[in-house]
């Protein structure tokens, strides 16, 4: 089938397909209408990532192109778009090279409604391919959340903690050699708690090095993940609410750590963005439970109340609003796409009472 484009429109088409050929950025095109995804256009940038010519290409079913292990799951995303569930701007899976071999792909997408399905624009490209002038939404979106937490954590220098760490110890030796044991607990007392800030802020580092770091995808902790989040967040959160911590042990979720943690911190950074000056009686709370077969993770607060713009409007990666998530970047628009990856979601909602509850949902490994 041709896509149908406005007849405005459709005479530059071909002119917009070759430029795009030209800076080798792949475009792929399909429909889903209740039956298996239909292949609608591919351009040979697409076809050339996955090691096909067009022809070739042009004969396959796009499912085919995904690897089998996460078939189900583009099953699963293309049934809840289809049946009104919002679609997120970008997804990453697993693609299949004509040769067996894996490779990560990242969908940009646009869509419109047909009167029977859905049909999906894409922007395709591999993630971690030697594209420096290209950033993806996810990698842009990082740049931004560790833009924001910077401030609150100039103080906080990894550079000189090995050493530190090391005289100290050396220290807490001489001190029991050669000082007097009635001055020693005093002492000691000032070196632990030396010890114990060097620590903190080792554990500090640690965590925003994760959130910045690409790694596997592999099961994950997400209490641990969403306590290492909080940590990195402090410094913005705290000076705007009180902050009350519900996180309980849950199953593993699979995934990528600094995806997910991207994605939690940018969720307490929108709801953070809901206070103004004053800290009394502001509350966020933080919590991390399993629900069924599902873990998730809830972000509330008390806040000023959302506009029915920022509710309809907030997971829009371009959208700007003056108050709500002023500041944190492209925010819930790369939540949702980190969770819909996974098989999962993020929905905002008004909170009973006043404020925004962002939550999370993420299918439990196994």
């Amino acid at each position: 089938m041709t896509l149908r484009t406005p007849s405005d429109l459709a005479p530059l088409m071909p002119a917009l397909l070759d430029a795009l050929g030209y800076v080798n950025i792949g475009v792929f095109v399909v429909a889903d209408r209740g039956g298996e995804l239909e292949h609608w256009f591919a351009n040979e940038a697409t076809a050339g990532l996955v090691g096909y010519s067009i022809e070739e290409f042009a004969s396959m079913a796009p499912i085919d192109i995904i690897v089998p292990e996460q078939r189900a799951l583009v099953r699963h995303l293309s049934a809840s778009f289809r049946a009104g569930q919002p679609v997120p701007p970008a997804l990453e899976f697993s693609a299949l090279h004509k040769d067996g071999s894996y490779l990560t792909i990242e969908l940009s997408i646009g869509y419109f409604r047909l009167p029977d399905g859905v049909a999906y624009v894409m922007v395709v490209r591999e993630v971690g391919a030697n594209q420096p002038s290209q950033l993806s939404l996810l990698e842009a979106d990082r740049i931004g959340l560790v833009g924001a937490l910077s401030a609150g954590f100039a103080h906080e220098i990894n550079n000189p903690l090995t050493s530190v760490l090391l005289n100290l110890r050396s220290l807490r030796k001489q001190l029991h050699q050669h000082v007097p044991v009635p001055a020693q607990p005093q002492a000691l007392r000032c070196l632990d708690d030396i010890t114990t800030g060097a620590e903190r802020i080792a554990s500090n580092v640690r965590a925003l090095q994760t959130l910045a770091t690409r790694s596997g995808s592999q099961a994950i902790d997400l209490a641990a993940v969403v306590s290492a989040a909080l940590r990195l967040a402090a410094p913005t959160l705290e000076p705007r609410a009180h902050v009350i911590r519900q996180i309980f042990p849950v199953r593993p979720v699979t995934g990528e750590e600094s995806r997910i943690g991207q994605a939690v911190l940018a969720m307490m950074l929108f709801s953070s963005s809901g206070f103004g000056e004053s800290v009394a009686g502001n509350r966020i709370i933080v919590a991390v439970e399993e629900r069924g077969g599902e873990v998730i993770v809830e972000v509330s607060d008390n806040g000023r109340d959302l506009t029915p713009e920022e509710a309809r409007r907030a997971f829009d990666p371009f959208f700007r609003s003056p108050a709500r998530g002023a500041g944190v970047g492209v925010g819930l628009g790369v939540a949702r796409s980190v969770a819909a990856t996974l098989g999962g979601e993020v929905t905002l909602a008004p909170r009973v009472g006043g404020g925004a509850v962002i939550t999370m949902r993420l299918p439990a490994a196994g």
